[in-house]
């Protein structure tokens, strides 16, 4: 049986698909057959989709992270580095919610490599700059058996149980762009310091006192 959070995170990236490759009189349609899917007709979908597979009687769902590292899911992608990439969450906690995930597919934390925390680390001082949020919090999660980091703004009470917004495209790009866009760095004007150069007092020779002769 599939977990809670692989229901919720599955159902996120179906409906993810479908705004971006359905036709758009069928989207709400198809949107709504799968968010009232119960975890039965759920996994009945994934099957027939070739999405969910049985092995030794044990369902095992194809990782969508490293579909998403693959690029054969959609994402809106922050940054990266050589071991891992940094993504907008869809259905985000707090605004500028952000994944770091590994390129390979680790299912420990005690594994994930330095730079995907150093990753981690650059965006959340990226959202401080940008967004102003009280702090940053960073946790770990395993979904899929994939190991992932998130980068969660605190602007109030939020936690990784705190109800989900679901963002819309449109937000997701402009939020990406904002993200994307490079800092202007302050420049420093440099005074060009004139050396006035002080004409010394030409120093006038007093006159001189001319005595009277002595008279012997």
């Amino acid at each position: 049986m599939l977990t809670e959070d692989q229901i919720v995170q599955i159902k996120q990236q179906i409906i993810e698909q479908i705004k971006s490759a359905f036709p758009e009189d069928k989207k709400q349609e198809s949107i709504e057959k799968i968010n009232l899917m119960n975890p039965e007709e759920l996994e009945n979908f994934l099957k027939q989709n070739q999405i969910l597979k049985k092995n030794n009687s044990t369902p095992q769902t194809e990782c969508i992270f490293c579909s998403i590292i693959q690029k054969q899911t959609p994402s809106y992608l922050i940054d990266e580095n050589e071991q891992a990439i940094a993504v907008l969450e869809i259905n985000p906690i707090s605004n500028a919610h952000c994944l770091v995930i590994p390129k390979e597919h680790f299912s420990s934390s005690e594994k994930v490599p330095e730079k995907a925390f150093a990753l981690a680390k650059k965006i959340s001082k990226k959202i401080t700059s940008k967004f102003k949020p009280k702090e940053i919090k960073i946790y770990f999660q395993n979904l899929f058996g994939h190991e992932i980091i998130n980068v969660l703004p605190i602007y109030d009470k939020e936690n990784l149980n705190t109800e989900r917004k679901q963002k819309n495209p449109k937000e997701l790009k402009e939020l990406q762009k904002e993200l994307l866009k490079k800092e202007r760095k302050k420049v420093v004007k440099k005074t060009i310091k004139k050396t006035i150069h002080k004409k010394k007092k030409s120093v006038k020779p007093e006159p001189k006192i001319r005595l009277p002769q002595r008279i012997p």
